[in-house]
């Protein structure tokens, strides 16, 4: 933060003038700024320190943390089509609380936040003076805090990517060996985090090459650096798999098959985000466009696209465009007067405290009609270490039960082809992830869980149009080796005979 702006390499702006008269203007205290950017981050995840499980994202993750806990390996004895480091950072947190409790993991994001925008600040600062800077880290944490509760105050891969992510774009542009180097192996941590990260590849290597002095070989250290990075994570889990189930077996996902209602759902999508920004986004067009920002845009414009694919527009997808959009932002406040910034701050903050008020009083409340009464039959009827497996989609019933799924598979939407968004049917077995349905039963015959819960016949979250009958192999399994011992919520369950034998 202490850095001089840059005024001689390629990019650099005048710094403005913050303080007139020769006044001491706090936006030239970097102590007392950071302290104040980290404590409006920190202010503004309070929800989260309040409230457990703000996203269902967040019950997966945890779900493969309590399985790496007891001893499990991810992509083998727990699968999710997402990238590894989040459930790593889960059951650190696990371990060192002791409990399964996500509010620390949402001071963790907050944390987080804080830290990214403090690394905007650094980053707008050398180019165009602190004003830059600090408005750069506000609009960062104004931003992600004005999405929806579920998007804005959960700890999921999206806000866990945020940081280095942030890091790499900020370092790409320095122009050293070694801030490429740094740009590469953060690139590679985002991949790591949330796997659309791995977009970033190209803006990246432009912007190292770019403010490198047109040198190739900073492109070669950023493309080798994420490689390698991302190539790492083969020391802890099957490199194969991890592959496949994070990048090779997702193309069904990034398809745009049958989706529901597309145009009207990304209409409301991008208008809310710009009602939500609308303030950020003045201030990128009276930036205007510059050369020296031509990365940034890449680094837009990749992160629109990430946000786009498969068209299914999740809120905490803008956290991949964010950072390169509030950096511009941060660089198009330097130029603008003091009067006019301070009516800025007031566009800024209503709606991130419209936001955050909503997110305090009416947070998301998953599960509270059927997943909850169904984690406490679960955990009356099975012990700590017993296996219990879900046809549906509800990793939160693992979490909320504390018991790791029996087939491996976070939720059997894998098996047949469920995605959010897409019209549910026969005709999503298409999209099933290859290999999901002999992996599921390879892991249900080696290892039958206690209880086998079909959540189909409840209807819950639409498998109703997923019975077992849609799978046969799965369907004989059940019947050759449970009982159906009843119901709840319209859930059946069915019990493990240990007696029978044989194998459909």
């Amino acid at each position: 933060i202490t850095a001089t702006p840059r005024t001689a390499t390629v990019g650099a702006d005048t710094p403005a003038t913050t303080a007139r008269g020769g006044r001491r203007s706090w936006l030239r205290s970097p102590s007392f700024g950071a302290a104040v950017i980290m404590g409006l981050a920190l202010a503004s995840r309070l929800p989260g320190y309040l409230y457990q499980l703000m996203d269902t994202d967040e019950s997966a993750i945890a779900t493969m943390a309590m399985v790496l806990n007891r001893g499990g390996v991810l992509y083998r004895d727990v699968i999710d089509r997402k990238p590894p480091i989040p459930a790593f950072v889960y059951a650190g947190s696990f371990l060192v609380s002791g409990n399964r409790d996500l509010r620390p993991l949402h001071l963790i994001a907050a944390l987080g936040l804080g830290a990214s925008a403090l690394v905007l600040a650094w980053g707008a600062r050398r180019v165009a003076g602190p004003v830059a800077g600090w408005w750069a880290a506000g609009l960062l944490i104004a931003g992600t805090t004005a999405l929806q509760p579920p998007d804005a105050q959960a700890a999921n891969f999206a806000h866990l990517a945020l940081l280095p992510a942030c890091g790499a774009i900020v370092a790409a542009r320095v122009g050293t060996r070694r801030s490429a180097l740094l740009a590469g192996i953060l690139i590679g941590v985002a991949t790591l985090t949330r796997q659309t990260w791995i977009v970033g590849v190209m803006p990246g290597a432009f912007a190292a090459w770019w403010f490198g002095d047109r040198r190739w070989s900073r492109v070669a250290i950023v493309v080798g650096a994420a490689a390698l990075t991302v190539a790492s994570i083969a020391l802890v889990v099957p490199f194969g798999d991890f592959w496949h189930w994070t990048f090779s077996g997702n193309g069904s996902v990034l398809a745009v098959g049958e989706s529901l209602d597309v145009e009207d759902r990304a209409a409301i999508v991008f208008e809310l985000f710009l009602l939500a920004n609308v303030a950020t986004c003045w201030l990128v067009a009276r930036r205007g466009w510059r050369r020296t920002d031509l990365d940034l845009w890449l680094w837009l414009g990749t992160g629109l696209v990430a946000f786009a694919a498969g068209f299914r527009f999740f809120g905490h997808y803008w956290l991949q465009v964010l950072p390169p959009l509030c950096l511009l932002a941060g660089l198009g406040a330097a130029s603008c007067r003091t009067g006019l910034r301070r009516v800025l701050i007031v566009v800024v903050a209503v709606p991130a405290v419209a936001a955050w008020t909503i997110a305090l009083v009416d947070p998301p409340n998953f599960g509270a009609g059927v997943v909850r009464p169904l984690a406490s039959y679960v955990q009356r009827h099975t012990n700590p270490g017993d296996l219990v497996t879900v046809w549906g989609s509800a990793p939160d019933l693992y979490w909320r039960s504390g018991r790791s799924p029996g087939g491996a598979l976070i939720t059997t939407d894998f098996v047949v082809g469920k995605t959010a968004w897409r019209r549910d049917g026969a005709a999503r077995l298409a999209d099933a992830t290859p290999g999901a349905r002999a992996i599921f039963l390879r892991s249900l015959r080696a290892h039958p869980p206690k209880l086998f819960l079909d959540t189909a016949t409840a209807h819950l979250r639409g498998y109703g149009s997923y019975p077992l009958s849609r799978i046969p192999s799965v369907e004989a399994f059940v019947d050759a080796h449970y009982r159906r011992i009843g119901t709840v919520r319209g859930v059946t369950i069915y019990e493990h005979r240990p007696a029978s034998t044989g194998s459909p």
